[in-house]
């Protein structure tokens, strides 16, 4: 390339990259040139003469002239884009991603008014620079003794297996392009992608442009070859092999985006959507949910089979979530929910003044939020999903309440729980948001009064905050405590007798089987939080069938239910008490690691008071232990 010491920054603008991120460039680059039929197919020549599987990628996009090809393929941002535009596509991404798994070369044929024009981009062994390799022409005249040139009319070339003309598509027509991948040698395979990043998988391109593009646009068909196997000893040998009814043909999957995917509306005997809406958060965030009722299409291999949360900007998903803990934090732990609900957010883009709104980081691959001059912060997923978890759809609520029918109850005994708060009320203080005229924060009182805060609601952006304080306990307050609706001055308060509840549920809930229990700030059933109990975990276990050995067996049941009330408690009691700590410790420091799953698994695991407590019920409602044997 033109620039000295480029080899550099591809380098390591390559490795900022992730996987396929060579597929999501050449896609988009393809879509700027205006094609309308982009195909990720093999070059079959190679195939049949050498044993090659070359990846190939075509398009009907306007083409490239001689000098243009020069331009974009010579010249490092070349091609007349901009390059580190901060909300632009960088002119540099299909080279950066492609070249460093591709040191000896990628061919590109381009056509323009059916004139095709070819060069050959790699890498210098001795220098490390990449370039165009330069072709040795024949002489025009007698007295010419060969010209050198870069751009040369495409040849069949003997040594690598290919008429590098023969590689244009029948329906490509007077104009397009053609990019054969060589990989680091004459014999690599690249048909699968870069082996440097894992990408071996045969579904694996499918796969990725169904995850990160939203929709491809009715105009545009992309599809891509695939194989139907790992082992290569199994692929095709040539392209007649490929079609018919073989043991191991490849078979051309089409990319439709992942939307076509969630809403999936052609023929399926199983589920379907059932609902979907949008709600408008209060920076100006739309959140977008789609809740599937039934049974799934079979499409994990080219498509997300279940829930996902990510954030959309500019035909393109970001920041793709599938953690238990980000679910949880939008109030839904049902694994029978989670996994068909998708929740798209759709952020305002960075202003012309570029002083707030999101925009692409260099490598494409994730979301900033700026929301002053300088500042560049992560998206604010986890303040988003707070929001939609107190303004949570009708639908998913009956969703979650339906999966839950049948659950093991968790603590229901109010009396157990006045009893606590009367107790120790007094030591459990919560944060609350009061609307206040001089305050320094904000509150938006817009809900009953008598809602209850969630505790451990983080407030260091100030956002406003949907929850009020009750003037006392089981009484409703006025509909809006402000003057006018919208955000309004509030001061924190410390407030005593919050206590969060408990629900039973299986391993399958947790994002690891060995958590004892997680902590749900949000829960449309529970407004003060609610900690989630693995009933099928191990200590549980053991701990059950260690008090019912000490039993007749008709008191088994009434001893499981002894045992686990008594782990639910201590469970309730841990969180609650915690909240103490705000006082002496920052708050992330409370929600994020004395209150994570790790901390609270091990704060249970005790068993001298949990003993002590379960021998003294059982006592008192059972009769006397036997001894231990």
């Amino acid at each position: 390339m033109q620039s000295k010491g480029t080899h550099h920054f591809i380098e390591r603008t390559y490795r900022e990259g992730g996987q396929f991120q060579w597929v999501r460039e050449t896609l988009v680059n393809a879509m700027e040139a205006g094609a309308t039929r982009v195909e990720y197919t093999i070059e079959w020549q190679a195939v049949e003469r050498r044993g090659v599987y070359r990846r190939v990628i075509a398009d009907n996009g306007k083409g490239m002239r001689r000098d243009e090809l020069v331009e974009f393929f010579n010249t490092f941002g070349g091609g007349g884009k901009p390059i580190g535009g901060v909300t632009e596509n960088f002119g540099v991404g299909s080279k950066t991603s492609l070249l460093p798994w591709n040191r000896y070369g990628m061919v590109v044929v381009s056509w323009v008014d059916g004139e095709p024009s070819m060069v050959w981009l790699k890498q210098d062994p001795d220098t490390g620079e990449y370039g165009l390799k330069y072709w040795e022409l024949p002489a025009e005249d007698e007295d010419d003794s060969g010209r050198i040139e870069t751009v040369c009319y495409p040849f069949n070339d003997e040594e690598h297996g290919c008429d590098w003309e023969a590689i244009k598509p029948e329906w490509l027509e007077n104009h397009g392009t053609v990019i054969v991948l060589l990989g680091n040698s004459p014999t690599e395979d690249t048909v699968l992608g870069d082996p440097g990043r894992d990408e071996k998988t045969v579904h694996g391109i499918p796969k990725y442009l169904n995850h990160r593009f939203w929709e491809i646009p009715e105009t545009v068909s992309v599809s891509v070859d695939v194989l139907q196997s790992d082992a290569k000893e199994n692929w095709p040998r040539n392209f007649q092999d490929s079609r018919p009814r073989g043991l191991h043909p490849t078979i051309v999957r089409k990319v439709h985006g992942a939307r076509h995917w969630i809403v999936f509306k052609r023929g399926h005997d199983g589920g379907a959507l059932s609902d979907s809406g949008s709600l408008t958060l209060s920076d100006g965030t739309h959140a977008d949910w789609f809740l599937w009722s039934g049974e799934r299409p079979n499409i994990h291999g080219y498509a997300a089979q279940t829930g996902y949360i990510a954030a959309l900007y500019r035909n393109e998903l970001y920041n793709y979530q599938t953690h238990h803990s980000v679910y949880r934090s939008l109030g839904v732990s049902a694994t029978q929910v989670r996994q068909r609900l998708w929740i798209v957010f759709r952020p305002p883009e960075l202003d012309a003044e570029g002083r707030a709104g999101v925009f692409p980081t260099t490598d494409r691959n994730s979301l900033k939020m700026r929301g002053g001059p300088g500042s560049n912060d992560d998206l604010p997923l986890n303040e988003w999903a707070i929001e939609f978890a107190d303004r949570m759809p009708e639908p998913i609520r009956k969703a979650l309440a339906e999966a839950r029918t049948g659950e093991a109850r968790s603590i229901e005994d109010e009396a157990w729980r006045e009893r606590l708060i009367e107790r120790f009320g007094a030591r459990w203080k919560m944060t609350r948001l009061s609307a206040k005229k001089e305050g320094s924060e904000n509150v938006s009182p817009v809900q009953k009064g008598g809602q209850l805060a969630l505790p451990g609601t983080p407030s260091a952006s100030r956002r406003p905050r949907p929850e009020t304080t009750s003037p006392r306990r089981g009484a409703r307050g006025p509909d809006n405590l402000g003057a006018m609706s919208g955000p309004v001055s509030a001061r924190s308060a410390r407030v005593g007798g919050g206590l969060p509840h408990c629900r039973r549920v299986k391993k399958d809930v947790m994002e690891k089987p060995g958590y004892l229990a997680v902590w749900q700030p949000r829960d449309p059933e529970c407004p003060n939080g609610v900690v989630l109990l693995n009933v099928e975990h191990p200590v549980l276990l053991k701990q059950i069938a260690h008090h019912q050995a000490q039993y007749p067996d008709h008191f088994a049941s009434d001893v499981e239910t002894e045992v686990l009330g008594v782990y639910e408690e201590v469970a309730i009691a841990k969180i609650a008490h915690s909240e103490f700590l705000r006082s002496i410790l920052p708050s992330p420091e409370v929600d994020g690691e004395l209150r994570s799953p790790h901390a609270l698994t091990l704060a249970l695991l005790g068993l001298v008071s949990e003993d002590f407590v379960i021998n003294n019920r059982l006592s008192k409602k059972l009769g006397k232990a036997r001894p231990a044997t």
